[in-house]
């Protein structure tokens, strides 16, 4: 494998017709594969049409009331345990809980009730980071894994199951029971109308004109549960993470904040396209806090397509693993300049052309084709959660606790220990 650190060679490791090499074999978790699983690129194309739709900005935009939703109940859950009492709290959970009940009320019409319980319920998100070292291995070893997966050893240790009692296998058994309540429900008639991604799952159909199987459909939204959730509750936690160490720019910014809400430009929840429009010093701090602690430090490799390719001046033959690697990517001078190890919103406002390169050579999401279909709703619950916390809750670390800590399983990141004590914060 070819590890490449500059980010101008991007566009060529991840063009158009590049296909994904054996790594994302960890990704598949059954018969049928998702998206992000597929590694010929023209079968990659034709499954990604048909389920586009529902993760458009046009489509997400009409869930906008969904996520304000479970953003208000998060922040009075959060008042009310911890702002109202004085009492410490490790924020990296909450965070954490308040992803995972979005995006499974977006997604399946219910939450999963972690910000409701204020605890990990059925140790679900336990599970899956304990399963995130083996995803790791298994995706670096795959050859080993090939091997494995297709003994009856793998098949029954190594591939998840909705039987198993934890990792991946817990995520299956919710994933199935929404899916059965769904189906009872057109069954009987009472479907809501309500938008989400199952029914628009359930209502897509191929080029033939025929519904989507339903182990595929169950891949999809397996990926949803994984993917959606528990990247947006890292890359919340680094937000505020950079905000305690930084006072600085913790108070430029909540100049910024107070002056627009001073202003009416925001309402009482956060629109999208209102924090976009005026709030762009709390924009730059997101992109800057993603771009230094990403929510997937990973490799991300693709095949060297038909007659190789230059890198540097050196033949890379066709046939061969090359990759980027986010860290690397995110941290290159001939980008972001000699201070690109600091973190420093201003970088992203100092010119348009600046910022445009910045997004350019940006792997947040993953690069070309392939970037992540949930971008815009991220993106959405990022322009929304932090920004609503820090409108309501002034907030101090607390003397004596261990410091917060940015933590990689498998090429996942979430952090520990963020220990805040809150108090309520007068209306600007």
């Amino acid at each position: 494998m070819l590890l490449v650190d500059d980010a101008f060679r991007l566009p060529d490791i991840y063009h158009r017709y590049a296909d994904k090499s054996d790594h994302y074999i960890s990704t598949s978790f059954g018969k049928y594969e998702s998206v992000v699983s597929m590694k010929d690129s023209r079968r990659h194309a034709y499954h990604r049409k048909m389920i586009a739709g529902p993760y458009s900005f046009t489509n997400i935009k009409k869930m906008e009331h969904l996520v304000d939703a479970r953003m208000s109940v998060w922040i009075n859950k959060i008042d009310l345990l911890f702002a109202r009492t004085g009492a410490k709290f490790d924020f990296a959970p909450w965070a954490i809980f308040m992803a995972y009940d979005v995006i499974s009320d977006v997604a399946f019409g219910a939450p999963f009730g972690f910000v409701q319980s204020g605890t990990d319920i059925g140790g679900l998100i336990q599970g899956f980071h304990d399963y995130l070292p083996a995803f790791g291995f298994l995706g670096r070893m795959y050859p080993f894994t090939r091997f494995v997966k297709s003994t009856w050893l793998g098949k029954r240790y190594l591939t998840p199951k909705p039987e198993d009692n934890s990792g991946i296998g817990v995520l299956m058994r919710f994933r199935d029971k929404l899916l059965a309540q769904r189906l009872t429900a057109i069954e009987a008639g009472e479907t809501s109308g309500r938008p989400d991604f199952l029914q628009s799952f359930l209502d897509a159909r191929t080029e033939d004109d025929k519904p989507l199987e339903m182990d595929y459909i169950k891949a999809e939204i397996l990926l949803i549960l994984i993917a959606g959730a528990d990247t947006t509750g890292t890359a919340f936690q680094g937000i505020i993470h950079h905000l305690v160490a930084e006072p600085i720019v913790y108070n430029k910014l909540m100049a910024e904040i107070d002056a627009a809400t001073l202003a009416g430009h925001l309402s009482h929840m956060p629109q999208y396209h209102e924090v976009q429009q005026h709030c762009p010093y709390y924009v730059a701090c997101v992109k800057e806090s993603m771009r230094l602690h990403p929510s997937a430090p990973s490799i991300f490799p693709r095949i060297v397509s038909k007659g190789g390719m230059i890198i540097d001046g050196k033949f890379v033959p066709e046939g061969m693993e090359v990759t980027a690697h986010v860290w690397l990517v995110h941290r290159d001078v001939d980008v972001y300049g000699e201070d690109a190890e600091v973190f420093r919103p201003e970088r992203w406002l100092e010119s348009k052309e600046k910022a445009a390169l910045f997004d350019k050579y940006s792997m947040g999401f993953g690069h070309g084709t392939r970037m992540c279909l949930g971008k815009e709703l991220a993106m959405m619950e990022l322009h929304k959660g932090p920004l609503q916390f820090l409108r309501r809750f002034r907030f101090e670390e607390v003397p004596g606790e261990r410091v917060s800590t940015y933590v990689v399983k498998g090429g996942i990141a979430s952090w520990r220990d963020i220990w805040l004590r809150i108090g309520g914060r007068a209306p600007a």
